[in-house]
Protein backbone atom coordinates (compact mmCIF):
# COMPACT_ATOMS: atom_id res chain seq x y z
CA UNK A 1 0.00 0.00 0.00
CA UNK A 2 1.43 3.58 -0.91
CA UNK A 3 0.23 6.95 -1.50
CA UNK A 4 -1.32 7.81 -4.60
CA UNK A 5 -0.27 11.22 -6.40
CA UNK A 6 -3.41 12.53 -5.21
CA UNK A 7 -2.85 11.99 -1.75
CA UNK A 8 0.96 13.19 -2.33
CA UNK A 9 -0.18 16.33 -3.36
CA UNK A 10 -2.30 17.01 -0.40
CA UNK A 11 0.51 16.04 1.84
CA UNK A 12 2.66 18.12 0.35
CA UNK A 13 0.24 20.92 -0.13
CA UNK A 14 -0.09 21.12 3.61
CA UNK A 15 3.00 20.74 4.77
CA UNK A 16 5.49 22.70 2.28
CA UNK A 17 4.99 25.72 3.77
CA UNK A 18 5.94 24.66 7.38
CA UNK A 19 8.88 22.62 5.86
CA UNK A 20 10.29 25.87 4.04
CA UNK A 21 9.75 27.95 7.08
CA UNK A 22 11.42 25.30 9.64
CA UNK A 23 14.23 25.36 6.75
CA UNK A 24 14.30 28.87 6.25
CA UNK A 25 14.94 29.61 9.92
CA UNK A 26 18.10 27.66 10.15
CA UNK A 27 19.79 28.16 6.61
CA UNK A 28 18.77 31.68 6.37
CA UNK A 29 19.15 31.60 2.71
CA UNK A 30 15.37 31.50 1.07
CA UNK A 31 17.05 29.71 -2.27
CA UNK A 32 18.74 26.84 -0.45
CA UNK A 33 15.58 26.54 2.23
CA UNK A 34 13.33 25.98 -1.59
CA UNK A 35 16.05 23.54 -2.80
CA UNK A 36 16.22 21.80 0.56
CA UNK A 37 12.30 21.93 0.70
CA UNK A 38 11.90 20.04 -2.72
CA UNK A 39 14.44 17.40 -1.54
CA UNK A 40 12.59 16.56 1.34
CA UNK A 41 9.23 16.15 -0.66
CA UNK A 42 11.42 14.01 -3.52
CA UNK A 43 12.58 11.96 -0.37
CA UNK A 44 8.90 11.25 0.91
CA UNK A 45 8.00 10.82 -2.73
CA UNK A 46 10.72 8.34 -3.89
CA UNK A 47 9.58 6.70 -0.19
CA UNK A 48 5.88 6.91 -0.52
CA UNK A 49 4.74 3.19 -0.68
CA UNK A 50 5.87 3.24 3.00
CA UNK A 51 4.53 6.32 4.03
CA UNK A 52 0.92 4.29 5.03
CA UNK A 53 3.23 2.41 7.77
CA UNK A 54 4.52 5.73 9.07
CA UNK A 55 2.98 6.62 13.01
CA UNK A 56 3.84 10.01 13.33
CA UNK A 57 4.15 11.38 9.60
CA UNK A 58 4.42 15.36 10.72
CA UNK A 59 7.20 13.99 12.78
CA UNK A 60 8.80 11.65 9.75
CA UNK A 61 8.80 14.61 7.75
CA UNK A 62 10.35 17.12 9.61
CA UNK A 63 12.84 14.42 10.98
CA UNK A 64 13.87 14.27 7.10
CA UNK A 65 13.98 18.21 6.51
CA UNK A 66 16.14 18.48 9.79
CA UNK A 67 18.83 15.63 8.40
CA UNK A 68 18.33 17.46 4.89
CA UNK A 69 18.86 20.71 6.42
CA UNK A 70 21.73 19.22 8.73
CA UNK A 71 23.63 17.40 5.86
CA UNK A 72 23.27 21.00 4.06
CA UNK A 73 24.88 22.94 7.00
CA UNK A 74 27.89 20.81 7.43
CA UNK A 75 28.79 20.99 3.56
CA UNK A 76 28.66 24.79 3.35
CA UNK A 77 30.94 24.30 6.82
CA UNK A 78 33.33 22.07 5.20
CA UNK A 79 33.14 24.28 2.00
CA UNK A 80 33.97 27.48 3.69
CA UNK A 81 36.84 25.68 5.85
CA UNK A 82 38.94 24.33 3.01
CA UNK A 83 38.24 27.79 1.21
CA UNK A 84 40.35 28.83 3.94
CA UNK A 85 42.72 26.08 4.25
CA UNK A 86 43.45 26.80 0.26
CA UNK A 87 43.60 30.39 0.72
CA UNK A 88 46.89 30.11 3.60
CA UNK A 89 48.29 27.95 1.38
CA UNK A 90 48.26 29.41 -1.41
CA UNK A 91 51.47 31.56 -2.84
CA UNK A 92 50.46 35.37 -2.17
CA UNK A 93 50.73 37.27 -5.36
CA UNK A 94 53.62 39.65 -5.26
CA UNK A 95 53.43 40.93 -9.19
CA UNK A 96 51.27 43.64 -8.86
CA UNK A 97 51.79 44.12 -12.67
CA UNK A 98 50.80 40.53 -13.31
CA UNK A 99 47.78 41.10 -11.33
CA UNK A 100 46.91 44.61 -12.89
CA UNK A 101 47.20 42.73 -16.05
CA UNK A 102 45.10 39.46 -14.84
CA UNK A 103 42.57 41.88 -13.94
CA UNK A 104 42.09 43.83 -16.68
CA UNK A 105 41.82 40.29 -18.43
CA UNK A 106 38.91 39.21 -16.37
CA UNK A 107 37.01 42.08 -16.89
CA UNK A 108 37.92 42.06 -20.30
CA UNK A 109 36.61 38.71 -20.87
CA UNK A 110 33.59 39.02 -18.44
CA UNK A 111 32.46 42.13 -20.92
CA UNK A 112 33.10 39.82 -23.96
CA UNK A 113 30.91 37.15 -22.38
CA UNK A 114 28.08 39.72 -21.07
CA UNK A 115 27.85 41.05 -24.29
CA UNK A 116 26.45 37.57 -25.82
CA UNK A 117 23.67 37.27 -23.48
CA UNK A 118 20.55 38.23 -24.17
CA UNK A 119 19.62 41.68 -23.18
CA UNK A 120 17.17 40.33 -20.23
CA UNK A 121 19.27 38.04 -18.76
CA UNK A 122 22.67 40.35 -19.43
CA UNK A 123 20.07 43.33 -17.09
CA UNK A 124 19.14 40.59 -15.06
CA UNK A 125 22.80 39.67 -13.94
CA UNK A 126 23.53 43.34 -13.69
CA UNK A 127 21.29 44.08 -11.30
CA UNK A 128 21.93 41.28 -9.27
CA UNK A 129 25.74 40.91 -9.11
CA UNK A 130 26.68 44.58 -10.27
CA UNK A 131 23.73 46.23 -8.47
CA UNK A 132 23.55 43.70 -5.38
CA UNK A 133 19.77 43.60 -5.84
CA UNK A 134 17.61 40.36 -4.48
CA UNK A 135 15.63 38.52 -6.78
CA UNK A 136 12.45 39.75 -5.18
CA UNK A 137 13.57 43.30 -6.12
CA UNK A 138 14.94 42.71 -9.64
CA UNK A 139 11.22 40.55 -9.85
CA UNK A 140 9.59 43.81 -8.79
CA UNK A 141 12.22 46.38 -11.15
CA UNK A 142 11.25 43.90 -14.30
CA UNK A 143 7.72 43.43 -13.15
CA UNK A 144 8.90 39.47 -14.13
CA UNK A 145 8.43 36.70 -11.92
CA UNK A 146 10.90 35.93 -9.32
CA UNK A 147 11.55 32.14 -10.78
CA UNK A 148 12.08 34.24 -14.58
CA UNK A 149 14.77 36.13 -12.63
CA UNK A 150 16.28 33.27 -11.12
CA UNK A 151 16.43 31.31 -14.48
CA UNK A 152 17.65 33.70 -16.45
CA UNK A 153 20.26 34.66 -13.49
CA UNK A 154 21.15 30.73 -13.70
CA UNK A 155 21.21 30.73 -17.54
CA UNK A 156 23.89 33.62 -17.56
CA UNK A 157 26.13 32.63 -14.88
CA UNK A 158 26.01 28.90 -16.16
CA UNK A 159 27.23 30.79 -19.69
CA UNK A 160 29.70 32.87 -18.29
CA UNK A 161 31.54 30.06 -16.32
CA UNK A 162 31.77 27.93 -19.76
CA UNK A 163 32.69 31.55 -21.41
CA UNK A 164 35.39 31.86 -18.76
CA UNK A 165 36.74 28.21 -19.16
CA UNK A 166 36.68 28.44 -23.31
CA UNK A 167 38.44 31.97 -23.18
CA UNK A 168 40.77 32.11 -20.23
CA UNK A 169 44.58 30.96 -19.96
CA UNK A 170 44.60 32.05 -15.99
CA UNK A 171 43.38 29.47 -14.11
CA UNK A 172 43.37 32.33 -11.36
CA UNK A 173 40.83 34.28 -13.10
CA UNK A 174 38.45 31.58 -13.73
CA UNK A 175 38.73 30.70 -9.52
CA UNK A 176 37.81 34.13 -8.66
CA UNK A 177 34.50 34.06 -10.84
CA UNK A 178 33.75 30.62 -9.85
CA UNK A 179 34.05 32.05 -6.08
CA UNK A 180 32.16 35.11 -6.62
CA UNK A 181 29.13 33.57 -8.67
Amino acid sequence: MYFHEAQFNELFLSYKDKVYGFILLMVKDAVHAEELTQEVFLKLWLCRDTLQDVVNLQGYIFTIAKHKTLNHLRKVAYNEQLLKELSVHMKPVVNDVEETVIAKEYVQLLNDGLAQLSVQQRKIYEMSRQGGLTHDQIAAQLNISRNTVKNHLVKSLAFLRQYLLEHTTHASIILTFLLMA
